[in-house]
């Protein structure tokens, strides 16, 4: 009984790692091709009503995203959130701020771009966006009903890269502390009844 009390709390714990969890962009194209540095530089989360952008590039390498792109459903809709950290400063419009390419197949609603001056490079790296969502889940994002894109410049070499919102999980240290914990305990429960068989 025991052992399914605490197998059931690890599940519990994991469950509640996981929707806290990073999600990853997907590169989809980038000045003479996909250079795929972007990939892992930028990554998103949603909680709640509430999807936060991060740059994840350390400082010093100068990489910013200079515009945003949002796609969705007559029922949903976008703004960013009042609260942005000190130096983000972004404006909305209905233009394709990102410059996402038409292949894509995206009627663009609405973008995001950083005002000028104070942040003319808009999201640089270490900083984030917030965004306050209407009638958006995550099930919105992974059934593509709601999608939205960045570009991301300033890379090596001064490469610039289109990325695309994809709900691939990139495990937070916490989730994998919790993970651990959760197999030790598994693990010492199992050892402890087979010696007590």
């Amino acid at each position: 009984m025991k052992l399914i009390q605490i197998s059931a709390a690890a599940v519990a714990a994991l469950a509640f790692a996981g929707s806290a969890s990073a999600f990853s962009f997907d590169c989809i194209t980038g000045t003479g091709g996909c250079t795929t540095q972007g990939e892992g530089l930028i990554s998103w989360t949603l909680n709640a009503n509430s999807l936060v952008i991060f740059n994840n590039d350390p400082s010093m390498k100068g990489s910013f995203i200079s515009g945003i792109s949002f796609d969705y459903i007559k029922s949903m809709d976008v703004a960013l959130a009042i609260v942005q950290p000190i130096g983000v400063v972004y404006s909305m419009s209905t233009k394709d701020e990102a410059n996402l390419p038409n292949s894509l197949g995206w009627s663009i609603d609405e973008g995001a771009k950083p005002d000028s001056p104070p942040s003319k490079n808009g999201v640089n790296g270490g900083e984030t966006i917030t965004f306050d969502l209407t009638n958006v889940a995550l099930a919105d994002i992974q059934n593509g009903s709601f999608k939205f894109g960045v570009h991301l410049q300033g890379l090596t070499d001064g490469r610039s890269e289109k990325l695309v919102a994809i709900t691939t999980p990139v495990p937070e240290p916490e989730t994998y502390a919790l993970m651990l914990a959760g197999l030790g305990a598994l693990g010492f429960m199992a050892r402890r009844r087979k010696q007590q068989v």
